[in-house]
């Protein structure tokens, strides 16, 4: 019984530093960005009501949000801009990260100096090619 409430308590520790949600045409598609404090975990969630349930693990940082957080493409896409910090150094700057999820095309655009989850298939842009997705998505 021990066991099991400490796992209860660790994994229901968590604070929610981001969400969005928007829906249209009987589906709903958002993201969830929530921080454990025991673990110092984070985790990005996209999903989408048509069965789309996607996690990343971001280092085991403290997250930090930037205001410029906004949907894009009339909903379809979300951009996310966000800093992670040491936790041991809550004055340096931190590095950015810069991400969107394009839930109608499935396709993930990301711009950091961090390695994150570099994989194959995932578009892996510099600022200046983000921003040019950014731009054409504004449009």
């Amino acid at each position: 019984m021990a066991v099991g409430t400490a796992l209860l308590v660790f994994f229901l520790s968590q604070t929610t530093l981001g969400f969005g949600e928007k829906c249209g045409g009987g589906y709903c598609w958002g993201y969830q960005l929530d921080q454990y404090r025991f673990s110092k975990r984070t985790r990005l969630t996209i999903s989408g009501s048509w069965g789309l349930h996607l996690e990343y693990e971001l280092p085991r940082m403290q997250l930090e949000r930037a205001n410029d957080d906004r949907w894009l493409v009339d909903d379809r896409a979300v951009y996310l801009n966000f800093r992670l910090k040491p936790f041991n150094d809550p004055v340096e700057a931190g590095a950015p990260v810069k991400l969107v999820y394009d839930f109608q095309r499935g396709e993930l655009y990301v711009t950091s100096p961090l390695q994150l989850w570099r994989l194959p298939g995932r578009r892996w842009l510099t600022e200046t090619e983000f921003q040019k997705v950014v731009t054409g998505m504004e449009r």
